[in-house]
């Protein structure tokens, strides 16, 4: 009996430790579960997928489409673990885009996720594509010394995310110029790569034209001014207005010879007609002759010869009949 009951116990111990071992194989599997990483389309920047899988701390429900993009309506915060942990001093430059109907905050937060491991980014209503360095950084003093998650947050402390759609996320674990210098090329950071432009063809005589050329990175058309190529209004073709008069001379008016339908109005100088008088008086304008006389000059010659004579004839006759009677 005692040998029975040996052998139960001895079996009951192999099988307690067979469970023990199979327990401890089961945490050590899940302990060692690594997270895969894809590379971004630039092959610089990782990307971090947008599923359960890479929830951090605090996770939330969301909506996944086809497209890789995640919906979030009305929950507290989410975290999405980073590829790498990070130090105090150590830059992330992130790249998040997509659509929300509030203000979110998002920040970097320590392993742990209740401390806040960066300053805040504040992401405005709308959509949103947004290029950000993130300094790790112990802002509130509670002694974060690394993190490698990143946090999405209502707008204020207690109000919730109404509607959040994350369609990007991507991390360089560097600055910016880091990112570059590695060969990353975005043309939301770092613009458009243009070889050759193209005239439009669209100057007018006061605004310059523009020019369009295409992305060698993205494909995107990218129009700009041509600076320089307004033409500038042309005329050539005067045409007298007949509006000369007496004394001032005429104007002559000229349309654009572009076609803008601009007019240039100039003096069309000496042809002012000079006044034509007739009877004291201009014909055209109807000035007073101030040369004018009523009386021709003749006339008024002939009736003062005629008054002289007159009075000379006055006087002789005076002095001679005042001779007689002093003889008598």
């Amino acid at each position: 009996m005692k040998r029975i009951l040996a052998i139960i116990l001895a079996l009951m111990l192999v099988l307690t430790l067979g469970v023990v071992a199979f327990a401890d194989e089961e945490t050590e599997e899940a302990e060692e579960v690594i997270l895969e990483y894809p590379m971004a389309d630039d092959g610089v920047m990782i990307t971090i997928p947008l599923n359960s899988t890479y929830v951090g701390v605090f996770s939330a429900d969301g909506t996944y489409a086809d497209d890789g993009s995640i919906n979030y309506v009305d929950i507290e915060q989410v975290c999405y673990v980073l590829p790498d942990t990070y130090y105090i001093g150590d830059t992330i430059l992130v790249h998040v885009a997509g659509t929300t109907e509030d203000s979110v905050r998002l920040f970097l937060v320590n392993s742990d996720g209740w401390s806040r491991a960066s300053a805040i980014t504040v992401i405005n209503p709308g959509d949103f594509d947004l290029w950000l360095e993130l300094v790790v950084a112990d802002d509130e003093g509670k002694g974060v010394t690394e993190t490698y998650q990143l946090n999405f947050k209502g707008s204020s402390y207690g109000v919730n995310i109404p509607d959040l759609t994350i369609t990007t996320l991507e991390v360089y674990g560097g600055t910016t110029d880091d990112y570059i210098a590695a060969g990353g090329v975005n043309c939301d950071l770092t613009g458009h790569t243009i070889d050759e432009y193209v005239s439009n063809n669209d100057a007018t005589c006061t605004e310059d034209g523009t020019k369009t050329g295409t992305c060698s990175v993205c494909g995107e058309e990218v129009t700009v001014t041509d600076e320089g190529t307004a033409t500038g209004h042309s005329f050539t073709n005067y045409v007298s207005n007949n509006d000369a008069t007496c004394t001032e001379d005429g104007t002559l008016t000229a349309e654009c010879d572009n076609g803008c339908g601009e007019t240039d109005t100039i003096t069309d100088e000496g042809t002012a007609t000079g006044h034509n008088y007739e009877k004291g008086v201009c014909t055209n304008c109807g000035a007073s002759d101030p040369d004018y006389s009523a009386f021709p000059t003749t006339t008024v010659v002939v009736i003062l010869v005629v008054v002289i004579i007159v009075v000379a004839a006055v006087v002789i006759c005076v002095v001679v009949l005042g001779g007689k009677k002093k003889k008598k």
